[in-house]
């Protein structure tokens, strides 16, 4: 044969081999970002319509409550840290003004006050103000610290104190039977709420201030066990009504379980408060959040609402520790999801009726400020694609493609008929096999076809709908969508083929790419 004849035929199977290859590749980075597109978008979505996604900030914490104060249009946030606290200045858009360190021995995830510009805080039982770099012993075997709208209320044992630091004095105002194992305030009110006992009974009170003169009032009492207990307790005032809440914790068998109860009362009927065992529901997950922790209690447009940490779905595909915001409508809480923080979120706050911050959990020890807000500039601003949002997406597309081969294991059972078929008249009529009649390329496909749309059912469950893009879930999807695969597959296989090629590598390669292209559509969505 002819050298140049030769060369002109290897060129023409270079070419057929390189569009066998290119072509398909083509429609797999195709399908690749289409995947990547859609994780972009859940990457990207607001938690809840009224809020914006989780904005980061520097401010590092232990595992402590932070506070964050709003004054001149800026956000000050203090971080509790090993040595001291961490002041972080925002603007009114949450971006970062100023930072910087107040180095105090405050005792590990001790409770601190601050207004701006003084700061208490308990050091080895001293009561400390400090004020310009300098710190004042306000008292001594100081137990707990609460924090209220311009002072605080600390305990010594079984006594209550309050400081004003307007006169920089403290007076007793409250005096129980046993030692005080917890007492909380509230920023927007002068009042506490503290609670006696720890071993036998427990019984909480409510100090309710009134011209400056503080009036104690039992508000409910429990008799506990080895294995439960009731703590956290907190208030909110709103005209005459005072809402509380607390926490019940029990462990039975090594099941932990946490439930929140809450009660209401006008400030003259405290002492017949009826608590209620609160059912947090979640209509867009349709289903009760259970184990909730962290909580705070506000009043919002005279209706309570209750800010929480519980596990819960942040995508789709994962889960996190998130924030989440309940509201009382009738005798139901709704609670909607505020964070979109991965791993778990603790301590969250209402800084003001826009803004709520909380902690995120870095590492087992190390924590960082986060915060969400209602205002529309921020909410947009938060919506654009950063690249931390490119590398979750792309991590998790190529993840969900390791995972949809277990999902395309059935795609075995799809070759079987074209492979019976063709084994059999391999063995019965050889020559439609070495004369590639096209009648004989055409069945295995179509049984292949066949098989495959009866099968791929399996895998168009509720998790695919759930998974999905809106495009790849419409009415008869199930057997439109292989169809469409199926007629691009047999596309490429018609262009990318050589003469050279026989019926068994024909029927081979658009099998191939079936399956393949199937992958990435149908597989990816499956788990």
């Amino acid at each position: 044969m002819n050298t140049n004849v030769k060369t002109k035929i290897k060129k023409k199977r270079n070419q057929s081999n390189y569009r066998a290859l290119l072509l398909p590749f083509a429609v797999v980075i195709i399908l690749i970002a289409a995947v990547i597109w859609n994780n972009v978008r859940q990457e990207t979505k607001l938690p809840d319509p009224d809020w914006s996604r989780s904005i980061s900030t520097p401010a590092q914490s232990i595992s402590a409550e932070p506070t964050v104060i709003k004054r001149d249009d800026q956000y000050y946030a203090y971080t509790h840290q090993k040595d001291g606290l961490q002041v972080t200045t925002l603007d009114e858009k949450l971006n970062l003004l100023s930072e910087k360190k107040e180095n105090l021995a405050l005792d590990e995830r001790a409770s601190y006050w601050t207004n701006g510009k003084q700061i208490a805080f308990i050091s080895r039982g001293e009561l400390i103000l400090y004020e310009d770099g300098k710190q004042t012993v306000i008292d001594k075997d100081v137990d707990l610290l609460a924090d209220a709208k311009d002072r605080f209320a600390y305990s010594k044992g079984n006594e209550v104190f309050v400081y004003m630091p307007e006169d920089g004095k403290s007076q007793s105002i409250f005096t129980a039977k046993e030692k005080l194992s917890e007492i909380s305030g509230h920023p927007a009110s002068q009042s506490f709420i503290l609670t006696v006992g720890e071993k036998v009974e427990m019984e909480a009170f409510y100090l309710k201030e009134a011209d400056g003169k503080y009036s104690a009032q039992s508000i409910t009492r429990y008799s506990k066990t080895p294995t439960d207990k009731i703590y956290n307790f907190r208030f909110a005032e709103a005209d005459d009504q005072v809402h509380f809440m607390y926490t019940f914790y029990s462990s039975k068998q090594g099941t932990k379980t946490f439930k929140t109860f809450y009660g209401a009362a006008p400030t003259d009927q405290l002492t017949a408060i009826d608590f209620s065992n609160v059912k947090l529901y979640s209509s867009k997950l349709g289903y009760e959040i259970e184990n909730p922790s962290y909580q705070q209690l506000n009043v919002e447009n005279n209706k309570p609402i209750i800010l929480f940490a519980a596990k819960g779905p942040i995508s789709t595909k994962k889960e996190a520790g998130n924030i989440y915001k309940a509201t009382l409508n009738g005798d139901k809480w709704e609670a909607a999801r505020i964070s979109t923080t991965s791993d778990f979120s603790v301590y969250p706050i209402q800084v003001d009726e826009k803004t709520i911050a909380w902690l995120k959990a870095e590492s087992v020890s190390d924590y960082r400020l986060y915060l969400a807000s209602k205002d529309s500039e921020i909410k947009s601003a938060s919506k654009k694609i950063g690249k931390q949002d490119l590398y979750t997406a792309t991590f998790d597309a190529f993840t969900a493609f390791v995972v949809s081969f277990i999902a395309m294991t059935n795609a075995f059972i799809w070759v079987v008929p074209s492979v019976l078929f063709l084994g059999i008249l391999y063995f019965v009529r050889i020559d439609v096999i070495e004369d590639e009649k096209p009648w004989a390329k055409w069945t295995a496909i179509a049984l292949f076809v066949i098989t495959q749309l009866y099968v791929i059912q399996s895998l168009f469950n509720n998790t695919f709908y759930t998974l999905a893009p809106k495009y790849l879930t419409f009415t008869g999807s199930s057997f439109i969508i292989p169809m469409i695969v199926s007629a691009i597959a047999l596309w490429v296989m018609q262009v990318a083929r050589d003469k050279d090629w026989g019926l068994f590598a024909q029927v081979s390669y658009f099998i191939g790419l079936t399956v393949l292209f199937e992958l990435f559509v149908v597989g990816t969505y499956v788990y």
